[in-house]
């Protein structure tokens, strides 16, 4: 963004884009000006890998999200791309590697924090977590999204 000549910017962020959105608000709170973040998990939880593991194999994803990545990163690269993400993930698991929870308290900008009650693959703990954690945040949950809200 500095080459850009944009100092200050807001932020949206999905799934691992939304905690990846949450370690660049802490990292650089002059820069991010506010942050909305969907479908993100601050850590790691058992119950997410399995989700993970049950969609493995991008084949049997809905066609409505399967096309847009495949038309991204090609079907083989994407089905690639996706198990080495659950098998990393996996290994961060083993790990307990985290994810970016000790980001949260240095986080400064006003975040909002989108939550789909029906989201396969983020448990529902992490919404709340988040707004815990982040100083000028608000929740605002979705009774029957999942984790493509933006999609739907």
């Amino acid at each position: 963004m500095k080459i850009l000549g944009i100092p200050r910017f807001s932020v949206l962020g999905w799934s691992a884009g939304g905690s990846a959105s949450l370690v660049l608000a802490a990292k650089h709170p002059d820069a991010v000006r506010k942050l909305v973040v969907w479908g993100a998990n601050a850590y790691i939880l058992p119950t997410e890998i399995a989700a993970y593991r049950k969609i493995a194999d991008v084949n049997t994803w809905a066609k409505h999200l399967r096309v847009p990545m495949v038309e991204v990163y090609g079907k083989e690269r994407f089905a690639q791309y996706w198990a080495r993400w659950v098998d990393c993930m996996s290994v961060a698991l083993e790990a307990k590697m985290d994810i970016c929870s000790e980001h949260l308290k240095n986080i400064k900008c006003p975040t909002l924090v989108l939550h789909g009650c029906k989201d396969p693959l983020v448990d529902p703990v992490h919404a709340p977590y988040l707004i815990e954690n982040i100083k000028k945040s608000v929740l605002y949950i979705y009774t029957d999204g999942k984790h493509d809200i933006h999609i739907r």
